[in-house]
């Protein structure tokens, strides 16, 4: 049997394209975000550690969730719970922050790729729910956000940055690890 030298490259050259588009194609599932596959629907983690409002260090550890319902409407309902203890594991409490009000129309920054949604909301302190918060609330990317709270209305409680999160949840994605 006589091999044909010219079939060598353009063999090359198949096996790459066609590699390149089942490349493409697993990115593009993987990129998918099983947490939420309802558009209306957008929930993540809130995984994030905030300042005591006088240093840049890191004085506590939140971790819990949020949600948001109705969110291509023009009043989408937002919850969040989270836990906040010190960095040495003392004095644990939870939060709330609820009742979101828009003030406005949603803004998108294409530079950035960030929507920010600004308004009030509702948030749980140790003498009691907080009605009418200034919150702005930041859509990073396709992954990640920020809950800022004015500090006045909450005593700097969370400290002077966003309190941050994903948006994903790995015991949707991954449910056997909350098992």
């Amino acid at each position: 049997m006589e091999f044909n030298k010219n079939l060598i490259p353009t063999t090359f050259l198949l096996a790459v394209s066609l590699l390149l588009i089942a490349g493409t194609s697993l990115n593009q599932a993987y990129s998918q975000n099983p947490s939420n596959s309802d558009p209306n629907v957008l929930k993540g983690a809130i995984t994030s550690t905030s300042n005591n409002g006088n240093t840049t260090d890191p004085a506590w550890i939140l971790g819990g969730v949020y949600k948001f319902t109705e969110f291509n409407s023009s009043a989408p309902v937002f919850n969040a719970s989270f836990y906040m203890t010190k960095t040495d594991g003392t004095a644990e409490h939870i939060h709330h922050i609820y009742d979101l009000k828009l003030s406005g129309e949603p803004t998108f920054d294409s530079a950035t790729n960030t929507t920010t949604l600004k308004g009030t909301t509702t948030v749980t302190l140790k003498d009691g729910p907080v009605s009418n918060v200034p919150t702005q609330i930041d859509l990073l990317d396709d992954s990640g956000i920020a809950i800022a709270v004015d500090g006045n209305l909450t005593n700097t409680h969370f400290g002077t940055t966003p309190i941050y999160g994903t948006q994903h949840l790995i015991c949707v994605e991954v449910p056997e690890l909350c098992e």
